[in-house]
């Protein structure tokens, strides 16, 4: 029996190896034999060996003058492997793939879609957004709701709201159960304030989350969603946690030691408010008792912040190439025994990694405001880290992880904030006798309530102005538009321009009262407030996202800046607006707070964390 006959019989039993080690001996004596190579290809790419059956596909097509079953095999195994480098996280190979398919079918939809996700995965939005007209330009059948979408997307990132809204509602016009675009629709819709149908958008996702076919929502759009509950956020995430199946790597037997080795996973070691929260805890680790290393996902970024992290005594690991597995695998071979999530479902989030298990342990912790959810009926964390203020004992339930309390507020800060330096009310183009309002969370967060609250404030505190954070232009139209709808005029709504962190802290003197947004409250810029001496008028929920303000308030006892209803807060709001001696008497106790309590003391912090840590493995 011949070579060929051989390798039949063993594609037949189902070598497929073997039958191409056979094939490849008949290429030795006759290596221009059109039919072997032929053979080969189909066989590694029956084999899932789509690079290299390319390689041989590539060559036929030389051979064979471009002949169009060959090209077509090609093409096959170039978007098999372009789809694969970007399920990888490989997005400049997966480029070049989606490329080199459109030198041979340059107005293919699919493959200008592909190409188009690989652009926007290199940040490379302009030539996306081309990519993807082309891409519905050239489907003649029927226009793609997913391709509308991902051009919305790409929009959004170059700040072209108004493109990116009409893209959104051209994918639902073509399918309107597409959740993800309802999902973007309305989070776009929460960034510029336009209110329009926006409850009834919020009502069709909390529909959502109780059918799994419809797909999966993000569970950072929903923290700033007021009709979602903590149970309601459980489920978003374990839906979203479900979606991928990831068997986990083999259970970890490093033995019980005396020095632990914690592993933090961020994509937000750099220019970012986690800085200002989390970096001299990093400094302030025992290093004779804890290896420290950082797992950083993010951009790369030449940012002074992204250094001094680099700079820091630990062993900093970028994984922000690696697919999930990698990252999972380099982990595990670092021999982390502790793992800190300190980033969630955030932009550039690898949380996934948690589900293959590489360390001992798995902690949620401070980047993401709420559960992680279940996987494979399991939490995706082990623990979270939290207070008994915002996840009271009745609340636990609500929340896939164990909850793991430290004895303060949740929230670390760093020490070395900026210095305070006298401001006044002019400095900022404000008459000294204003009463001023002011929020500077970010617009998502401010919904059609809060700001009607505000309204009714400012009609009620004839001498005060609302002083609000600028982001983007719609945002402000719409905001001032609303309010003259509402009977307030243009010039009682101020937009403080985007300065310095110095200058930032600084101005918050000038605030006479900070009023926080929900649910979703100021996290990192209700300690900017604090430190800054301005009072914080909260409202707490039952949701992790709307009890961090409480929780910082709580720590510096300032407990009656917290209320819990519309109406209380309201109510405190121009109490202290009517009552000049209370509202001093309040700065003054934040003086008092703010030297006497834990919030800006990270080396007490750092101590409670570290006895967590230990008594993980004590117990």
């Amino acid at each position: 029996m011949d070579s060929i006959s051989k390798a039949k019989k063993k594609e037949r039993m189902g070598d497929i190896e073997g039958a191409l080690v056979l094939l490849k001996e008949v290429l030795v004596n006759n290596p221009n034999d059109i039919s072997t190579q032929i053979e080969i290809a189909n066989l590694y790419a029956a084999n899932n060996n789509f690079l290299e059956a390319a390689t041989y596909f590539r060559k036929l097509l030389t051979m064979m003058n471009g002949n169009e079953d060959i090209r077509e095999g090609l093409c096959f195994c170039l978007k098999e492997i372009g789809n694969q480098y970007q399920a990888s996280r490989k997005y400049k190979l997966a480029k070049d793939c989606f490329e080199e398919l459109l030198t041979y079918h340059p107005n293919n939809p699919d493959y200008l879609f592909n190409y188009g996700n690989a652009l926007f995965a290199l940040n490379q939005f302009d030539k996306s957004i081309d990519a993807y007209q082309s891409s519905i330009k050239n489907n003649l059948i029927q226009p793609d709701a997913d391709t509308f979408n991902n051009l919305g997307n790409a929009y959004r990132r170059l700040g072209k709201n108004e493109d990116a809204i009409r893209c959104y509602k051209q994918a639902l016009e073509i399918n309107p159960e597409s959740i993800h675009s309802k999902v973007e629709l309305t989070h776009l819709k929460q960034l510029i304030c336009e209110w329009e149908n926006i409850d009834t958008l919020f009502d069709d996702i909390k529909n959502n989350i109780s059918n799994k076919s419809k797909g999966k929502v993000s569970p950072f759009t929903v923290l700033s969603m007021p009709n979602f509950n903590s149970k309601d956020h459980l489920k978003v995430a374990t839906n979203w946690s479900e979606q991928i199946k990831i068997k986990p790597l083999s259970k970890v037997s490093t033995p019980i030691k005396n020095k632990l080795t914690i592993g933090y996973l961020s994509a937000d070691f750099r220019n970012h408010p986690l800085y200002y929260l989390i970096f001299d805890i990093l400094k302030s680790h025992n290093k004779k008792m804890f290896n420290i290393k950082l797992f950083y996902s993010g951009p790369d970024e030449a940012s002074s912040e992204h250094e001094e992290f680099k700079k820091l005594d630990c062993q900093f690991i970028n994984i922000s190439n690696e697919s999930d597995y990698k990252g999972a695998q380099l982990i595990r071979d670092e021999k982390v025994d502790i793992l800190v999530d300190l980033s969630g479902f955030t932009q550039n989030s690898r949380s996934f990694i948690a589900a293959y298990k590489p360390a001992r342990y798995h902690i949620n912790w401070l980047g993401f405001a709420g559960t992680m959810g279940f996987h494979n009926a399991k939490p995706l964390f082990d623990f979270i880290l939290s207070d008994k203020y915002i996840i009271p004992d009745d609340k636990i339930n609500d929340y896939a992880e164990k909850v793991l309390y430290l004895p303060h507020c949740y929230q670390p800060n760093i020490a070395d904030r900026p210095k305070l330096t006298s401001k006044t009310k002019r400095d900022y183009g404000f008459n000294e006798h204003t009463f001023i309002y002011a929020s500077f969370s970010q617009p998502i967060k401010i919904t059609k309530n809060q700001f009607n609250i505000w309204i009714k404030l400012l009609k009620s505190s004839p001498s005060a102005n609302l002083w609000l954070l600028d982001s983007n232009n719609l945002y402000k139209e719409n905001l001032w538009l609303h309010a003259k709808l509402n009977g307030i005029e243009k010039n009682r709504i101020k937009f403080a321009p985007k300065v310095s962190i110095e200058e930032h802290i600084n101005r918050h003197q000038i605030i006479d009262l900070f009023l926080d947004t929900y649910p979703y409250n100021a996290h990192t810029s209700t300690s900017d407030a604090i430190w800054a001496e301005c009072p914080v008028l909260t409202l707490s929920g039952q949701s992790f996202a709307s009890r961090v303000a409480g929780s910082i308030l709580k720590e510096i006892d300032c407990e009656e800046l917290i209320t819990n209803d519309n109406v209380k807060y309201y109510d405190k709001a121009l109490d202290l607006y009517k009552n000049p001696k209370r509202l001093l008497r309040i700065k003054q106790k934040i003086i008092i707070g703010k030297k006497n309590s834990a919030l800006f003391k990270p080396n007490i912090f750092t101590t409670n964390l570290e006895k967590i840590y230990r008594d993980l493995f004590a117990s």
